[in-house]
């Protein structure tokens, strides 16, 4: 049987994720930077927000775009992607596009800091709910909320133990997204955001 998710539960674990002294505040500097610079045209701009969300998501930046320019090669890439206007059409294709590209470029799947950069330009300045963050502790607890018939069924695959996990292996975020947006149709998930909060959720609650 699976978990039951409300509305409810959504708003409350949102309220102690922004009251959190550490995720919460680090959330407002994100929004204030993006609401500040909300354009990514700008090389040094988009450096300056890659690193922030890089430090406040953890996601190990420094390490993983290597020491020959990589910062500069990864802001530029996005520089010249039309992000903003995709971004703000919802387009997420753009997710695996730039992610195969950090493969190719730098030898890492940046699949995860991409749905994050992706989603905080989407939510925080065009107030849009388009994109929803893969974490790896989001993924490794979705089969709570999705049966094997029901993932079957949506699929055409047998949910297995690295089934969410192998959608950032494949670049696969359209898959990942129809996952999400499942488990909030099965939930009737009618709160302002669900995609945000149902990310919140689910990771502050199994972190």
């Amino acid at each position: 049987m699976t978990e039951k998710i409300t509305n409810e539960d959504l708003e409350l674990y949102a309220k102690k994720v922004q009251e959190d002294i550490k995720y919460g505040n680090e959330g407002i500097l994100i929004e204030d930077s993006i609401k500040k610079y909300p354009y990514n045209s700008d090389i040094s701009l988009v450096a300056m927000k890659v690193c922030l969300i890089d430090i406040t998501n953890g996601t190990n930046l420094s390490r993983n775009l290597g020491k020959e320019g990589g910062l500069y090669k990864l802001s530029k890439k996005i520089t010249t992607s039309n992000f903003d206007e995709r971004v703000k059409n919802g387009d997420i294709s753009m997710v695996s596009e730039l992610a195969m590209w950090t493969k190719k470029e730098f030898g890492k799947n940046l699949f995860s800091f991409i749905t994050k950069y992706c989603l905080y330009h989407n939510n925080k300045y065009y107030k849009k709910d388009d994109f929803a963050i893969y974490d790896s502790v989001v993924a490794k607890n979705l089969h709570k909320y999705i049966s094997k018939e029901e993932y079957h069924n949506l699929t055409n695959k047998t949910l297995r133990k690295n089934s969410f996990s192998k959608l950032k292996n494949e670049y696969n975020y359209q898959g990942y997204m129809k996952i999400i947006n499942f488990i909030i149709k099965k939930n009737n998930l009618t709160v302002e955001y669900p995609h945000r909060k149902l990310d919140w959720y689910i990771w502050y609650k199994n972190r």
